[in-house]
């Protein structure tokens, strides 16, 4: 390969840069915010959980939902959150988080509710018979 073409090739593969930029919630770049929030999910980064809260108030819609998916990873609870709610609506969903972080530090499942439980909704077999 002519040495000219090798930066060119590096761009283009992305090989040569070294590792990736670190990624920042609350960067101004929405897909910057998505990427760290997305690794803070996948890492069950609790430390992530307070800077997570404030993104759920985030002007994007794209970064509120993976916030709440990151959230819901970690803590095992989305607290009644839905990342569509707009104006008084998601206000309060937001800040019922903000709470709940303040008292209890990061949530865990232990604040899940029947609701959000895994299996609360499938009656048992026997139930269903009778």
């Amino acid at each position: 390969m002519p040495t000219g073409l090798l930066p060119v090739a590096c761009v283009l593969i992305g090989a040569c840069g070294g590792p990736a930029p670190p990624v920042n919630i609350q960067s101004p770049d929405a897909g910057d915010r998505i990427r760290a929030i997305k690794r803070a999910g996948e890492q069950k980064d609790r430390s992530a959980v307070p800077l997570l809260v404030d993104r759920l108030d985030d002007e994007d819609e794209a970064v509120r939902f993976f916030a709440i998916l990151a959230l819901e990873r970690i803590t095992g609870t989305r607290l009644g959150y839905d990342y569509r709610l707009t104006g008084a609506e998601r206000t309060a969903a937001v800040e019922r988080w903000r709470i709940h972080v303040r008292q209890d530090g990061a949530p865990n499942e232990r604040a899940m509710t029947r609701k959000e439980s895994p299996g609360a909704a499938v009656p048992s077999a026997r139930a269903s018979s009778q």
